[in-house]
C-alpha cells in the first residue's frame, strides 16, 4: 500500500505539474480525496477500475423519489446545453450515492461516456477520486482534470461538479459537466467550471421557490450567494436557502420559525408591498437590500420593534459531570476512528442520525453525547422508547392531543414528545419496533417538520435533530414489510454501527475506565486474573452488563483488589473456549442474552418482591416493557402486585 501511495502521490504531482489547463482559485485541491481513497476505501490507483452499473428497474425505483427535481434539471440545462454541447461536455444529476439519475449528451458530437450514463455508480468508495463521488463527500464544488482522477482507467475525462441543495438546506444531489476531450481549452474549462456552480445555485433556487410558492419571498444577490428568505403572513421567517441559512448561521433541516425582525438589529427595517419593492436588513452592522418578490397582495412590513439577535451560547464541549464525551463513547477501536471524524463533522448540522448495535452496547449514551456536544445543548434532550410504550399510546405520547381529543385524555392536552423537543435532540429508542402506521406519521413529520396533534386541526411547525437507535437488523425487518424503506433512508443520513463489546478491541482499556469509575474514590485495582475473565466473558448485556458486574465487585470485594471471586462470572474461569461455527456461536449468544435477561429479571423480582412497578424501576425499563418480558420468558411475577 506504500508503494500503492507513492506513486499515486507522484502521478498527481506530476499531473498537477504538466496540467495545461488552470483550475479556478477556488478550485479543489484533490490530495484529501486520494489520501481517503488509498487510507480509508484501499482503492489501488493502477487497478482497471469498472464503474457500477444498475439495471432499469433498479434505476428507476432510485429515480421515482427525484421525478420532480429531475424535471427542474432538464428545465435547466436545457438552458446550457447547446454551449456545453459544442464545448464537448455531457451533463449528469447524480443522488447523494453517487447514483447518476439523468444523463445529457450529444452522440453526434463524440460528448456520451458510456460509463457515466444513467445507472452508473460513481461514488468516492467505489470509482476513486470523481467530480460526483468527491464533491458527494466534500458537500462543495469539485474539479477533476484528467489525472487527477484516482484510477487511470477515467485519466481520459476532465469533470467539475457542484452540490444541488434542498429547500431545507440539505444537499440532495450533484451536478456534473464531464469533457473527453484530450484537447480541452483553459477557456471552455473555466466557464463550464464556472457554469455548474450557477446552474446547480439557480436550480437549487427553483426547488426552494417551488416549495414556498405560497408565501413571500425576500430575495439578495451579493457577495454571499443568492439569497432567498421566506415569510409568512405574520412575519415569521418559515424558510432559508443554503446561502441564507449559512449568511444566518442556522442549521440545515427542519426549520423553527423565528420572527423575522428577531435575527436583524438596528431599526433601520422599511418594506414596501409589490413585486417591485425594496427592504433593507441590517445584521452584524452590515446592511442588506433583499426585493420583495412576495405573491400578488402580500405584504412584509415592520411588526414590532427589532431586537439583536441573541449569539449563540457555545459552552464547553464536553462537561465531565454529565456524561463521556462523543469520543468516549466510540472508544479506541480502529472500526470507530471513522464513524468519530464523521459525527464530528455532522453534529449540530441537523442531519438525522441513526445508531445501530445490540442491546446495552451505550446507544442512548451516544445520543446524549452527541446533544451535549451540539449547539442544540442549552434546549431538551427528550428520549422516547418506542418498544416502552403500548402501541395504543405511542400515537398520543408521541405527537400529542389536543384538549378532549378522547376519552380519559387530560383536560389540558398533551404537547407530546416531538413539541416538547423542539429547538433541541429528540431521540427515539427501539425504533425499529414502532408499528407500521405510526411510521408513515413520523415519516411525513420529518419531511414536513410539521406536527398535528390528535384532535387537533392546527400544525405546528418544530425544529429537531433526530437521532434514532434500533438493536434490529433494519434492513431484515423491511424486507419482512415491519419497517418503511423511505422512512430509514429519512432517519439514516448518518449511520453508527457501535460493536458489541465482545468484538471491541479497545475492550481492556474500557474495562479499565469503567473500572475507576466503578470504585469510586476506594482505594482498589483490578487484578491482572480479573480482567482476563472479564476479557473472556461472552457479555451478553455488553457495556450495562460489564458496568453493573464492576460496580457490584467494587461493592463485594474486601481486599485491595477485584478477584475473579468478587466478580461473580458463571464462566470466570479463565477457560476460553473452541471457537463454535459461525450459526452454531449466534444461537449460543441469542440464548446467552435470553437467559442473562430472564435471570435479571427473576433477580429484580425476588428483590421487590414481586411488586412489577418497583421492578421496572429498578431495571430502568417500562412496566410495559417488563410485561412483555415476563410474557416472553414465560415467567410469573408473585402475587402479580403493581
Amino acid at each position: 500500500m506504500a508503494d500503492t501511495l507513492g506513486y499515486a502521490a507522484s502521478r498527481a504531482f506530476r499531473s498537477a505539474a504538466s496540467s495545461p489547463v488552470a483550475l479556478p482559485a477556488d478550485g479543489y485541491d484533490v490530495a484529501a480525496s486520494w489520501r481517503r481513497c488509498v487510507d480509508r476505501y484501499r482503492l489501488d490507483p493502477i487497478s482497471g477500475q469498472q464503474v457500477m452499473t444498475l439495471t432499469g428497474p433498479e434505476l428507476n425505483r432510485h429515480r421515482e423519489p427525484f421525478e420532480e427535481v429531475l424535471s427542474f434539471v432538464e428545465e435547466e440545462i436545457y438552458q446550457v446545453a447547446e454551449p456545453l454541447s459544442a464545448a464537448s461536455f455531457s451533463v449528469s444529476f447524480s443522488d447523494m450515492v453517487g447514483l447518476i439519475l439523468y444523463y445529457r449528451s450529444d452522440r453526434s458530437l463524440g460528448n456520451y461516456h458510456e460509463v457515466e450514463r444513467a445507472g452508473t455508480l460513481w461514488a468516492e468508495g467505489v470509482a476513486g477520486t470523481n467530480g460526483v463521488g468527491t464533491c458527494v463527500v466534500e458537500r462543495r464544488p469539485v474539479q477533476v482534470f484528467k489525472d487527477q482522477h484516482f484510477f487511470r482507467h477515467f485519466a481520459h475525462l476532465s469533470c467539475c461538479a457542484a452540490p444541488v441543495m434542498a429547500p431545507n438546506g440539505e444537499m440532495i444531489g450533484v451536478l456534473n459537466f464531464t469533457t473527453g476531450n484530450p484537447d480541452v481549452s483553459e477557456g471552455a474549462f473555466r466557464l463550464a467550471c464556472g457554469l455548474v456552480s450557477k446552474v446547480a445555485e439557480r436550480l437549487s433556487n427553483q426547488l426552494f421557490r417551488r416549495q414556498f410558492r405560497s408565501n413571500a419571498l425576500l430575495a439578495s444577490f451579493g457577495t454571499s450567494g443568492s439569497l432567498l428568505l421566506a415569510v409568512d403572513d405574520e412575519h415569521n421567517l418559515v424558510g432559508a436557502n443554503a446561502s441564507a441559512r449559512r449568511w444566518l448561521q442556522l442549521s440545515e433541516g427542519a426549520f423553527r420559525p423565528r420572527k423575522l425582525w428577531d435575527l436583524f438589529d438596528g431599526d433601520g427595517a422599511t418594506a414596501l408591498a409589490g413585486e417591485a419593492g425594496r427592504i433593507r436588513l441590517r445584521r452584524n452592522d452590515e446592511e442588506t437590500e433583499f426585493s420583495f418578490q412576495g405573491r400578488p397582495g402580500a405584504s412584509v412590513a415592520r411588526a414590532a420593534t427589532p431586537k439583536p439577535a441573541k449569539p449563540l451560547k457555545r459552552a464547553d464541549p464536553f462537561d465531565a459531570a454529565a456524561g463521556p464525551t462523543v469520543e468516549a463513547c466510540l472508544g479506541a477501536d480502529p472500526r470507530m476512528v471513522g464513524q468519530l471524524r464523521l459525527l464530528r463533522r455532522v453534529v449540530g448540522s441537523g442531519l438525522p442520525i441513526l445508531v445501530l448495535g445490540e442491546t446495552g452496547v451505550g446507544k442512548d449514551t451516544l445520543a446524549r453525547a452527541l446533544h451535549r456536544e451540539s449547539d442544540r445543548r442549552d434546549k431538551p434532550f427528550v428520549a422516547f422508547n418506542c418498544a416502552a410504550v403500548p402501541e395504543s399510546l405511542i400515537d398520543s405520547e408521541l405527537f400529542g392531543y389536543g384538549s378532549g381529543a378522547f376519552t380519559g385524555a387530560r383536560r389540558e392536552g398533551n404537547p407530546g414528545r416531538l413539541v416538547d423537543a423542539d429547538g433541541g435532540t429528540l431521540f427515539l429508542d427501539e425504533i425499529g419496533d414502532m408499528p407500521l402506521a405510526l411510521q408513515t406519521r413520523l415519516l411525513r413529520v420529518l419531511e414536513t417538520g410539521e406536527v398535528t396533534p390528535l384532535g387537533s386541526g392546527k400544525p405546528r411547525q418544530i425544529d429537531l435533530q433526530v437521532i434514532a437507535a434500533t438493536n434490529h437488523d433494519v434492513k431484515t425487518r423491511i424486507a419482512e414489510g415491519a419497517f418503511r424503506a423511505d422512512l430509514y433512508h429519512r432517519l439514516a443520513a448518518v449511520v453508527v454501527t457501535l460493536p458489541p463489546l465482545r468484538e471491541r478491541a479497545d475492550a481492556a482499556a474500557l474495562i479499565r475506565r469503567l473500572f475507576v469509575q466503578a470504585r469510586a474514590d476506594r482505594p482498589l485495582d483490578l487484578s491482572s486474573e480479573a480482567l482476563a475473565a472479564l476479557l473472556a466473558h461472552p457479555w451478553p448485556g455488553n457495556v450495562r452488563e460489564l458496568r453493573y458486574v464492576l460496580q457490584r465487585a467494587a461493592l463485594v470485594a474486601d481486599g485491595p483488589e477485584v478477584t475473579v471471586e468478587d466478580l461473580m462470572l458463571d464462566d470466570a474461569r479463565g477457560c476460553v473456549q473452541p471457537a463454535a461455527p459461525q450459526s452454531e456461536t449466534a444461537d449460543t449468544a441469542r440464548g446467552a442474552v435470553a437467559l442473562a435477561e430472564r435471570r435479571v429479571i427473576e433477580e429484580a423480582l425476588v428483590a421487590n418482591e414481586g411488586d412489577v412497578t418497583r421492578s421496572a424501576r429498578a431495571l430502568k425499563i417500562s412496566r410495559a416493557t417488563l410485561y412483555r418480558k415476563l410474557r416472553q420468558h414465560e415467567l410469573e411475577a408473585p402475587g402479580r402486585r403493581r
